[in-house]
C-alpha cells in the first residue's frame, strides 16, 4: 500500500469516527429528550387493577403517619408524636389511624380463627381520647360460651396515658409476680388512670341491652330483652339494688 493510499485511508477513519461520534451524542440527546418528556408528562394518580403488599403507610408531606393498613406480621406499635411508645405482644392486622401530631387515635382490628375446635374471633373499630385510649368501640367477638356485639362508651382520664405502668404491669404479670401487680393496681386505681364504662348497646350471650352507668361505674339503669323473650326496665341505686321495675312483677 502506498503512501498516498494510507493517508487517505486515515481520513476516511477519522472521518467515521466522527460521525459516529455526532450519532451516539444524538441517541443519547434524544433518548434523554423523550425520558424527560414521560417524566414531566406521567400521571399523579396510578391505576391498578390489584395490587397485593403486606402494608401500606399513609402519610402526610411531613412524614406522619395518617393510617396504617397492615398484616398481622407488619403492624405498627403504638406511637405517640410520630414515635413508637409501647408495642404489644398481640398482633394488630386492619387500620390503625392517627391526628395531626402523629399520635395514634383509634382503628379498626380484626381477627379470627379456631383454636382446638374453638372459636376465638373478632372485629374492633376504635376511637381514642386525645393522647389516650379508646372511648367509643363498636365490637363483636366470640369465644367459647362468649359472644357480645355491640357499642360500647367509655370515660377515660384528661391525663396522657401511662406506657411506662402499662409496660411495667404486664412485665409483673408474664413473672407471676402477685405482690408488684397487687402495688401497680393500686397506683392504677390512686393516680386515676383507669376507664369506666358508661353505655353499651347490643347483645350479649343472647339477649339484648341498653345499660347506662354513672361516672363511678355504677350502672344505674338497664333495658333488657331476654333470649327466652322476656324484657324488663329496671332503675338502680350506686350499690347495685333495684329501686325501681317494670313490670313490677319480673
Amino acid at each position: 500500500m502506498t503512501t498516498h493510499q494510507h493517508v487517505a485511508l486515515a481520513k476516511q477513519f477519522k472521518t467515521q469516527k466522527l460521525i459516529n461520534t455526532i450519532l451516539a451524542i444524538s441517541l443519547l440527546s434524544l433518548g434523554s429528550y423523550v425520558f424527560l418528556e414521560q417524566l414531566d408528562n406521567s400521571p399523579s394518580n396510578m391505576i391498578f387493577e390489584e395490587i397485593s403488599v403486606e402494608r401500606i403507610n399513609i402519610i402526610e408531606k411531613n412524614g406522619l403517619n395518617r393510617m396504617v393498613l397492615s398484616n398481622a406480621d407488619k403492624a405498627p406499635g403504638v406511637d405517640k408524636f410520630g414515635k413508637e411508645v409501647f408495642r404489644s405482644n398481640e398482633p394488630r392486622p386492619g387500620m390503625i389511624f392517627y391526628n395531626d401530631e402523629g399520635t395514634e387515635n383509634g382503628g379498626f382490628i380484626f381477627r379470627g380463627k379456631k383454636d382446638n375446635g374453638e372459636v376465638n374471633h373478632g372485629l374492633h373499630m376504635s376511637f381514642d381520647r386525645y393522647n389516650q385510649d379508646q372511648t367509643m368501640m363498636m365490637q363483636h367477638i366470640e369465644q367459647k360460651d362468649f359472644m357480645i356485639t355491640g357499642l360500647t362508651v367509655m370515660d377515660r382520664p384528661d391525663t396522657d396515658m401511662d406506657f411506662e405502668l402499662t409496660k411495667a404491669f404486664l412485665k409483673a404479670q408474664s413473672e407471676g409476680d402477685a405482690n408488684k401487680l397487687a402495688i401497680l393496681e393500686q397506683q392504677y386505681m390512686e393516680d386515676n388512670k383507669g376507664a369506666v364504662r358508661r353505655a353499651f348497646y347490643g347483645t350479649l350471650n343472647g339477649s339484648s341491652q341498653l345499660r347506662l352507668n354513672d361516672a363511678q361505674g355504677n350502672k344505674r339503669i338497664q333495658l333488657v330483652v331476654t333470649e327466652s323473650g322476656e324484657a324488663k326496665l329496671e332503675f338502680l341505686d350506686d350499690k347495685g339494688q333495684v329501686i325501681m321495675r317494670l313490670p313490677e312483677n319480673k
